[in-house]
């Protein structure tokens, strides 16, 4: 059950991240392209940039650009409000 829960906040805590740099688009681009250097760099820079954890920046940089149209940020948003739910059964 724990492990569950962690994958719930685990999850959640993407997706805020998905919706922080979605809004950011501008912003995401110039960071990842200000970066000299290899994924570590790249993730360091997200990091850094939009304080978000090692776990969230690895998943905004395989971000596919399909996720940036209003539809996915629905479904992102959608989902993210059924964690909170689910959360609370814990």
């Amino acid at each position: 059950m724990d492990e569950d829960r962690d994958n719930l906040l685990a999850r959640r805590e993407i997706l805020r991240a998905y919706l922080l740099v979605l809004e950011r688009a501008g912003e995401l681009l110039q960071v990842c392209a200000s970066v000299d250097g290899d994924a570590a760099a790249a993730r360091s820079a997200v990091i850094e940039a939009f304080g978000v954890s090692e776990i969230a920046a690895d998943a905004i940089l395989h971000l596919q650009v399909r996720r940036f149209t209003p539809a996915a940020i629905e479904e992102i948003r959608n989902e993210l409000s059924g964690l909170d739910p689910r959360l609370s059964q814990y």
